[in-house]
């Protein structure tokens, strides 16, 4: 979901551009409290996630690398900051992201449409487990509606399937971004005619 990040943050930051926000990064102070777990926990899945693909067998790592680690952490950080527009955002992103996870052996199942890139190739890869993260949907999958079943299709250039949770998500960015600079903006006065 990085790519999307990256997309949302650059929208984010034009349409400030055309709002004729100016666009000092030296004055943004973000204070967001308890930013340290998060940077220690994503360190840990993402070495987990990278060793999984050298040793597949080693059970520690799929014990680091889910998400029953990582998505309390997140959890508490929004709830530390909530009071943040973006952070209420990224709380109920995660919330239902780790719904659909923890009701299914915490992995994210996903829906491949077959307009996806690369879709038989990713459904041998979520059938085989081989993907820490996430899991084929099927019939058994338990609340479907917050699982990837949202396909950015083309001409979107980087095709894929995310879900509600991750949509909140994404608008948290947009709203970081909005929120951050709109923040740096001189008081406007109002006068009395």
């Amino acid at each position: 979901m990085l790519i999307e990040i990256i997309t949302v943050s650059v929208i984010s930051i034009i349409i400030l551009l055309i709002r004729k926000v100016k666009l000092d990064f030296s004055k943004i102070k973000l204070e967001i409290k308890g930013y340290q777990i998060l940077i220690i926990m994503a360190v840990i899945e993402i070495t987990a996630v990278f060793l999984f693909k050298k040793y597949p067998d080693l059970k520690i790592l799929k014990i680091l690398s889910v998400s029953y680690i990582i998505y309390p952490a997140i959890i508490i950080v929004t709830l530390i900051n909530i009071k943040k527009h973006f952070m209420k955002l990224f709380f109920l992103g995660t919330l239902l992201n780790f719904i659909a996870i923890a009701f299914n052996d915490f992995k994210m199942p996903v829906y491949i449409a077959q307009t996806a890139a690369n879709s038989q190739a990713t459904i041998i890869l979520l059938e085989s487990g081989q993907d820490l993260i996430h899991s084929m949907m099927s019939d058994s999958t338990r609340f479907k509606i917050l699982c990837d079943i949202i396909t950015l299709p083309p001409p979107y250039p980087f095709v894929k399937t995310i879900s509600i949770g991750d949509i909140l998500l994404l608008l948290g960015v947009f709203v970081f971004w909005q929120e951050t600079f709109f923040k740096t903006l001189p008081a406007l006065k109002t006068y009395k005619a």
